[in-house]
C-alpha cells in the first residue's frame, strides 16, 4: 500500500491543476470561455472515471489515469491556444475516448475479448486501412489521404492499426509460449521454438501487409512507428536482440535507398542532416521549431505570450514546441517527466502481470508509447527526421486521442488484474523486459538532453537569428520615443495602429488584431507606426524601417528611442517604451533651408545643402539636403531611391564633398593675422578642412593635398569639403576656438566671450567652384549675429541666378 500515500483522487486533482491554471490565464487574456469549458469537460470525465474505476478496478495503478489527464489538460490548452476552432471537436473526441477507456477497464475477463479474437481485430483494422486507400480523404484538402470521413468526423485507421498490431503480437507470442511464465525467467535461455521461422511467419506476414499498405498510402511516419514497435515486440517475445537489430539495419538500408529513389524521403533526410541550408524554404518548419524552443528559455514566455503560430502545423505535429515556448524548458521537461511516469508504470504493470500475455501487452503498449514520443519530440528538436505523427494525448486529432485512451484502459485493466494476483516483480525476472524498460528511460532522457541543448545551450544564438519573426514583432510592439524640435514641435513619433490620437501606447480596444502565421486563432498584438511631421527634416531625422533599419537621428538615438529593458520587464512582458529626444533643429529655419534649395523653376531637380549653426553653442538649427526622400514611403521607394543617380539617400550637408573654390581663400582670410606666414598646407591643416566633424550624423572628408599647387590655392585641387565642415570651421574662426556642432539639445556649452574674428570684418561670401564638366557648385557663407549660414547649391553653369534666389529664400531677403 505504499503507493497510496496520496489518494488517486488527490493525484487526479493535482493532474488537473496545470490545465486549469493555463485555461484561466488564457480566458482572462482573450475573454473567451472555451478553454475553461474544455477543462470543465475533462474534469467531469475524470471525476466520473475515478468513481467508476473505484468500483470496477479499485486495485488499479493510481498513477496511470492522472498522468493521462495531466497530458490531456495540456493538450486541450495547446489546442485552445493555437487552434481554438478545433477545440470543440477535440472535446467531443475526449468524451468518446473516456467511454472507450472505461469500457475496457470495466471488463473483468482478463482481456479475453481482445486476446481470443486477435486475428479478427487485426483484420478489421487492415480492412479500414484498405478502405482508406480507396476512399481516403485529407481534412485540409491537400496531402496524403489518410482519413476516412464518417459524417462530420474523420478517422485515421493507421492509429488504430498500430495498437491492434501490439495486441495481436502479444496474444500470438503468448500462445506460442509453452508455459504461462516466459521461458527466460531468471535468465534462462529462450526456447528454440520462439526463433523458429515458421512460428514467426504469421507475425511477419501481418506486419509486412500493414507496412506495405502504409507505404502505399505514403504514411511514412506510421510505417516507421509500426516497424519500430514490431522490433520491440520481437525482442520481448524472443529475448534475442539480433532480430530488432536486424530490423533496424533493414530500416537504415531502406532509408538510404529511399534517399535515392523518393524525392520526398530525400528532402526529409536533407532537412534533418542540415536544416540551416534552407531555413526559409524546405527547412522552415524545423528551424522555426528550434527557434520557438529557444524563445521559451527556462521558464517560458507565459500562456498566450509566445508566438508558436510561426511554426506550421503546430497544433498537430509540434505541440511540444508550443509548450516549450510558453512554459519554457521547465514545462517541456515536465511533459517528458509525465510521459516517463506513464511509460515506466506501464513497464511495471507488465512485470507485475505474472503471465506472458500481460507482460507482452503492457510492455508493447509502453514500448509503443515510448517510440511515438521519441519520434515526434525527436523530430521537433531535430534529433530525428520529421515524420508527421501525433504526440499522444496532446496533439489535435480525435483518432489519436481515442486510441491513446484505449491504451489507458488496457493499462488500468492489466494493473488491476496484476494487483489481484498479489504478484511483485522479481529483480531477476523478465530480463528482456527490464532491458527494454531501461532503453525507454534512456530514450526519454535523450529527449530531455536534446530539449535542454536547444533551449539553454544554443538558446541565445537561435533567438538572435535574423529569421526569427519574434524579433520583428517585438520591434513593431516597441513604443518608440518621439523626436522634438527645440521649440517642442513634433518631428517624429510612434502611434498605435488605429489609435485615436498620437503619442498613445497601444491598449485595448484599438490594438491591432493580428492572425499568427498558420493559425486560425486571433490574438491581440501591439503594432506601432512611425510618423514624420516635418518632411523637410528627413535628412536630419532620418528614417525607421523594419526592413531597412534606421538612419539619421533615428539611428544615433536608437538606444534612447527604443528604451532599455530589465529581466523583470521581460519576465512580466511589459511593453518596451522608449524615451524622447529633443533636437536643436528650429522648425522655421529648417523649412527655410529646404525651400532655399528648391528656389527657382530652373532647379526642379535641385542638388545641394544648407546649414544654419549657432557658433556660440554649436547647435545646428537647420540642416537641409536636396534631393531628399519621404520617410513614409521608404519601403515602397527603396529600390528606386537606391538606383536614383541623384542619390536622394545621401545627405549632401554631411557627405557631399565639393571643391571649395575661392571659398578657401575667404576662410584663410578670416583667420587672425598671426597665421599669415604659414604655408598653404599648414594653413589648411589648422583649419581642419581634412578632418571629419565630430557629429551625430556620418560625415566625410578628404586628405590634405601633398603639394601646394595653384589649383589647390584656388580651391580647385584635390581637397574637397562638406558644407558641415565649412560651417564648423567658420564657427571656430568666429569663436576663436574649436566648436563642436550638435543636433541634440543638451545644455550647451555657450561661448559668452565676444567673437575673436569681428563679424563686421567677415563679409558674406558668394562664389562658384567647378566640380565637373558643366557642373558647378555655388557657395554662400555668412555670419549673422550668433549664426553661421552655409549654402552649397549645384548648378549647371557658373554665375547661375539660382544661387541668388536660394540665398534670398534662406536669409529672407
Amino acid at each position: 500500500m505504499r503507493e497510496r500515500l496520496i489518494s488517486p483522487l488527490a493525484l487526479l486533482a493535482l493532474a488537473l491543476l496545470p490545465g486549469w491554471i493555463g485555461a484561466t490565464s488564457l480566458t482572462l487574456q482573450r475573454g473567451d470561455p472555451a478553454p475553461l469549458l474544455a477543462l470543465s469537460v475533462l474534469s467531469a470525465l475524470a471525476g466520473i472515471a475515478h468513481l467508476w474505476l473505484d468500483r470496477v478496478a479499485p486495485e488499479r495503478d493510481p498513477f496511470i489515469l492522472p498522468a493521462a489527464v495531466m497530458l490531456t489538460g495540456l493538450g486541450l490548452l495547446a489546442i485552445a491556444r493555437t487552434a481554438p476552432n478545433f477545440l470543440q471537436r477535440q472535446a467531443i473526441a475526449l468524451v468518446i475516448a473516456f467511454a472507450v477507456a472505461l469500457a475496457i477497464a470495466g471488463r473483468r475477463d482478463r482481456l479475453r475479448w481482445l486476446r481470443r479474437f486477435k486475428y479478427t481485430w487485426l483484420i478489421a483494422a487492415l480492412a479500414l486501412l484498405l478502405i482508406s486507400l480507396a476512399f481516403g480523404v485529407n481534412p485540409s484538402g491537400v496531402g496524403a489521404r489518410l482519413w476516412l470521413n464518417i459524417g462530420s468526423f474523420f478517422i485515421q485507421p493507421s492509429e488504430l492499426l498500430r495498437l491492434l498490431i501490439i495486441a495481436f503480437l502479444a496474444a500470438y507470442f503468448a500462445e506460442r509460449t509453452a508455459e504461462e511464465a516466459l521461458p527466460w525467467r531468471y535468465g534462462a535461455a529462450p526456447r528454440a521454438a520462439a526463433l523458429d521461422p515458421r512460428s514467426l511467419a504469421p507475425t511477419l506476414v501481418m506486419s509486412v501487409i500493414a507496412l506495405l499498405m502504409l507505404v502505399i498510402q505514403q504514411d511514412l511516419g506510421a510505417a516507421s512507428l509500426l516497424l519500430a514497435t514490431f522490433a520491440f515486440m520481437l525482442y520481448l517475445a524472443t529475448g534475442d536482440a539480433r532480430l530488432p537489430f536486424g530490423l533496424a539495419g533493414a530500416l537504415t538500408v531502406a532509408a538510404i535507398a529511399g534517399y535515392f529513389v523518393s524525392a520526398r524521403v530525400a528532402q526529409r533526410l536533407n532537412i534533418w542532416l542540415n536544416p540551416w541550408a534552407d531555413p526559409q524554404g524546405s527547412a522552415f518548419q524545423i528551424v522555426q521549431s528550434l527557434i520557438a524552443l529557444a524563445s521559451g528559455g527556462i521558464l517560458g514566455q507565459g500562456i498566450n505570450q509566445g508566438r508558436p503560430g510561426y511554426v506550421p502545423a503546430v497544433h498537430t505535429d509540434f505541440p511540444f514546441v508550443m509548450i516549450g515556448e510558453e512554459l519554457g524548458l521547465a514545462g517541456a521537461l515536465a511533459v517528458l517527466a509525465v510521459f516517463a511516469v506513464l511509460i515506466l508504470r506501464g513497464w511495471r504493470i507488465g512485470l507485475s502481470s505474472g503471465d506472458s500475455y500481460g507482460l507482452l501487452l503492457a510492455g508493447g503498449v509502453a514500448a509503443g508509447l515510448t517510440i511515438q514520443v521519441f519520434v515526434i519530440v525527436g523530430g521537433n528538436i531535430g534529433l530525428l527526421p520529421l515524420t508527421g505523427v501525433t504526440l499522444p494525448f496532446i496533439s489535435y486529432g480525435g483518432t489519436s486521442l481515442v486510441v491513446s485512451y484505449f491504451t489507458i484502459g488496457l493499462l488500468i485493466r492489466l494493473s488491476a488484474d496484476a494487483a489481484a494476483t498479489r504478484r511483485t516483480p522479481d529483480a531477476h525476472a523478465w530480463l528482456p523486459a527490464r532491458r527494454a524498460m531501461r532503453l525507454s528511460a534512456v530514450m526519454l532522457g535523450t529527449l530531455a538532453l536534446g530539449t535542454g541543448y536547444w533551449s539553454f545551450v544554443r538558446g541565445a544564438e537561435l533567438v538572435a537569428r535574423a529569421d526569427n519573426p519574434r524579433l520583428v514583432e517585438a520591434e513593431l510592439a516597441t513604443f518608440r520615443g518621439a523626436i522634438f524640435a527645440r521649440d517642442g514641435e513634433l518631428l517624429a513619433y510612434s502611434s498605435c495602429a488605429g489609435a485615436p490620437q498620437p503619442l498613445m501606447p497601444c491598449e485595448q480596444p484599438w490594438a491591432t488584431r493580428n492572425v499568427a502565421v498558420g493559425v486560425s486563432s486571433r490574438s491581440t498584438v501591439m503594432r506601432y507606426e512611425r510618423r514624420y511631421v516635418l518632411p523637410e527634416a528627413a535628412p536630419v531625422v532620418g528614417y525607421y524601417s523594419q526592413r531597412y533599419g534606421v538612419g539619421g537621428l533615428e539611428a544615433f538615438g536608437d538606444a534612447t528611442l527604443r528604451g532599455s529593458r530589465t529581466w523583470l520587464d521581460d519576465f512580466l512582458h511589459r511593453p518596451r517604451i522608449g524615451r524622447a529626444i529633443t533636437s536643436t533643429l528650429d522648425a522655421d529655419w529648417q523649412r527655410r533651408a529646404a525651400a532655399a534649395l528648391r528656389a527657382g523653376p530652373a532647379l526642379t531637380d535641385a542638388r545641394g545643402a544648407a546649414i544654419v549653426m549657432n557658433w556660440r553653442t554649436g547647435e545646428v538649427l537647420a540642416l537641409a539636403s536636396a534631393p531628399t526622400f519621404d520617410p513614409h514611403r521608404l519601403e515602397q521607394d527603396w529600390d528606386h531611391l537606391r538606383a536614383d543617380p541623384a542619390a536622394p539617400l545621401v545627405n549632401r550637408a554631411t557627405q557631399g564633398l565639393y571643391q571649395p573654390g575661392m571659398l578657401l581663400q575667404w576662410l584663410i582670410a578670416a583667420r587672425r593675422p598671426s597665421h599669415s606666414s604659414q604655408s598653404l598646407i599648414s594653413t589648411l591643416a589648422s583649419l581642419k578642412l581634412h578632418e571629419p566633424v565630430p557629429f551625430e550624423l556620418p560625415n566625410e572628408a578628404t586628405p590634405l593635398p601633398i603639394t601646394a599647387t595653384y589649383s589647390e590655392t584656388i580651391g580647385q585641387g584635390q581637397l574637397r569639403v562638406t558644407p558641415l565642415r565649412v560651417a564648423t570651421t567658420l564657427a571656430g574662426l568666429v569663436a576663436g576656438q574649436p566648436v563642436t556642432p550638435t543636433l541634440i539639445a543638451n545644455p550647451p556649452v555657450r561661448q559668452d566671450a565676444p567673437p575673436v574674428a569681428e563679424r563686421a570684418s567677415i563679409r558674406p561670401f558668394s562664389g562658384f567652384a567647378q566640380i565637373a564638366d558643366n557642373r558647378f557648385v555655388g557657395w554662400h557663407a555668412r555670419v549673422v549675429g550668433d549664426l553661421v549660414i552655409v549654402l552649397a547649391l549645384e548648378t549647371p553653369a557658373r554665375e547661375h541666378p539660382a544661387l541668388g534666389r536660394a540665398i534670398a529664400a534662406l536669409e529672407g531677403e
